[in-house]
């Protein structure tokens, strides 16, 4: 299974997250995964860790209308998310942008979240103010980072950051 089936799926399970808020959709246009890439990243994941105490089971990464969604369930509450997928410039580590328009699942805020994906597994890291690396280069303000500033940190930062932090979400290739 393709290692951004595996970001996507990750993701999914940081929308319960508190954090990596942004005061625009953060997305390197130059490097969108489009429709067509995306396709062998479709697909059904199991979660291995999840933040919080209510952890699904599966994540489904599909393609709806023309745009990349991720859905999972907890009791009482089903989630359907749509992301934008794109590649972090100058990550020698191969890292991923996760990004997620605001919508209702996001409470209308723009969200974003690191991604490695492997043959066997996908990472996800929520990206907070206080965390090691992002504490000495990404200010948080007003509640929210700013895109420009997200991008620019990521570009320069995010192989440092995720060799620094732990990934809140890892997610299982159901064909391991």
């Amino acid at each position: 299974m393709p290692v951004l089936a595996r970001f996507t799926i990750t993701v999914s399970i940081l929308v319960a997250l508190v954090g990596c808020i942004t005061d625009e959709l953060v997305v390197y246009k130059d490097s969108v995964v489009g429709k067509e890439a995306a396709k062998p990243y479709l697909g059904v994941y199991h979660v291995e860790e999840w933040p919080g105490d209510m952890k699904p089971e599966k994540v489904r990464v599909a393609e709806k209308d023309g745009e990349l969604h991720f859905s999972y369930s907890v009791p009482d509450k089903n989630y359907d998310v749509r992301f934008v997928l794109s590649k972090i410039p100058n990550s020698k580590k191969d890292l991923h942008l996760l990004s997620l328009p605001g919508q209702g699942a996001t409470n209308q805020a723009n969200m974003f979240f690191l991604g490695k994906a492997t043959q066997n597994e996908t990472r996800i890291w929520a990206v907070f103010a206080n965390l090691p690396v992002a504490k000495d280069h990404l200010t948080f303000q007003n509640g929210k980072f700013k895109a420009k500033d997200v991008k620019a940190f990521l570009s320069k930062h995010a192989d440092a950051f995720v060799m620094a932090n732990e990934p809140q979400v890892r997610l299982k290739n159901p064909k391991d």
